[in-house]
C-alpha cells in the first residue's frame, strides 16, 4: 500500500512541525512503509532493526485469542527517550480484539533500544503488528502439519513459540548482577545485588521450574512462559511494618549465553496492595556446562503468587 499524494503532503506538513523538545516528529509508519526489504537510511533504520529485534524476543500470541481464532493487526504509537528507553507504547490503530491490542502493547512495555548519540532527540513512531491465524479450531489439521515460523518484520502466527531460554539454558548456572530499583541505560541508578544466579529445569511432571538466588536467599519457583521470555517469584521480602512482597523476574535472551531482564514493576505486595514496587534490572550470564540435577526441597518453594503470564 502506498502513500496517496494528499496523505503524504499531509505527512510532511507534519513532519515540519514544530517538536517537543527532547523527541523527534512523529512517523506514520505503515506497515507497508516500515517493512520494506531494504529499510530508509540513517538512524530511524537502525531503530527499526533494533525494534525488530525486541519484537522476535517479546512478541506472542495471546492465549484467548488463538483459542478464539481472533487475528488481525495492532498499529502501536512508539515514544522513545534518547537514552532509549520506549517510554510509552499505546495503541492507535485496534485489530478489533482486546486481547491482540493488549498483546501488542505490552511487548514493547519496559522496552528499549540503544542510546541515541550525543546531542540527538528521541524518537516517536509507529509500528504495525500482524498476528496471523496459522490454523483455526473449526478446521481440522492434516497429520503432517508443521508450527509455520513467524515471518518477519513484525508478524507472528498463532503457532506456540518455544522459549530459548528453556531449551538451550536447562541445568546451566546463569550469574550476574540485579539492580533493585535500575534504570536500564542508566548505570549510576539502583542498588546492585551482586551474586544473583539463577538455574532452569524441568520437573519430571515436565513443568518448568527455576532455581533462584538473591542476596544470599534461595529459592524453587515455577516459571512462566510467554513467548520466548520466562518469569518468575522470587523469595519473600520482610520490609517494615510487617509487610511482605514477592517480587517478580522476567528475563529473555540477549545473544548466546547471555540473560537480561526486569524486575516487575507493577504491585508485587500481598500484605500491602496499596504500595507500588519500584522495579529493575537484570544481568545475567550463562555458563556453557551443565550442572547436577538440582536437589528439591519443599522448604524452599516460594509462598509468592505466580507471574500472570499470558494475558488473556
Amino acid at each position: 500500500m502506498k502513500l496517496s499524494i494528499a496523505s503524504a503532503a499531509l505527512a510532511a506538513a507534519f513532519f515540519l512541525g514544530p517538536v517537543a523538545a527532547g523527541h523527534a516528529p512523529a512517523l506514520a509508519q505503515d506497515f507497508s512503509i516500515t517493512n520494506q526489504d531494504t529499510p530508509p537510511a540513517g538512524s530511524r533504520r537502525d531503530v527499526l532493526r533494533q525494534l525488530q529485534a525486541w519484537w522476535d524476543v517479546h512478541g506472542y500470541y495471546p492465549r484467548h485469542a488463538s483459542e478464539n481464532d481472533e487475528g488481525g493487526t495492532v498499529t502501536v504509537h512508539l515514544m522513545i527517550w534518547r537514552d532509549g528507553n520506549i517510554a510509552a507504547a499505546t495503541v492507535v490503530g485496534s485489530s478489533g480484539s482486546p486481547s491482540l491490542d493488549s498483546a501488542a502493547t505490552t511487548a514493547f512495555r519496559r522496552g528499549f533500544v540503544k542510546p541515541f548519540p550525543e546531542g540527538a532527540a528521541g524518537m516517536e513512531l509507529d509500528v504495525s503488528l500482524h498476528y496471523v491465524l496459522a490454523h483455526r479450531h473449526d478446521q481440522p489439521v492434516p497429520a503432517d502439519y508443521k508450527p509455520v515460523p513467524s515471518k518477519s518484520p513484525f508478524t507472528i502466527t498463532n503457532d506456540p513459540v518455544k522459549s530459548k531460554i528453556l531449551e538451550t539454558m536447562l541445568l546451566r548456572t546463569c550469574t550476574g548482577t540485579i539492580v533493585t530499583e535500575g534504570i536500564r541505560n542508566h548505570p549510576i541508578y539502583g542498588v546492585r545485588s551482586y551474586g544473583s544466579k539463577a538455574v532452569f529445569f524441568r520437573k519430571p511432571d515436565g513443568t518448568p521450574w527455576v532455581q533462584f538466588y538473591q542476596s544470599g536467599y534461595s529459592v524453587l519457583s515455577p516459571v512462566v512462559q510467554v513467548g520466548q521470555l520466562v518469569s518468575w517469584t522470587g523469595p519473600a521480602e520482610h520490609l517494615r511494618g510487617g509487610m511482605v512482597r514477592f517480587v517478580q523476574y522476567t528475563v529473555w535472551p540477549d545473544g548466546d549465553d547471555k540473560l537480561i531482564g526486569n524486575i516487575k514493576a507493577d504491585n508485587t505486595y500481598l500484605s500491602a496492595p496499596e504500595s507500588p514496587n519500584d522495579g529493575g534490572t537484570i544481568d545475567l550470564t550463562c555458563a556453557t556446562q551443565v550442572v547436577p540435577q538440582v536437589q528439591w526441597s519443599a522448604w524452599w518453594v516460594t509462598p509468592g503468587d505466580q507471574p500472570p503470564g499470558d494475558p488473556p
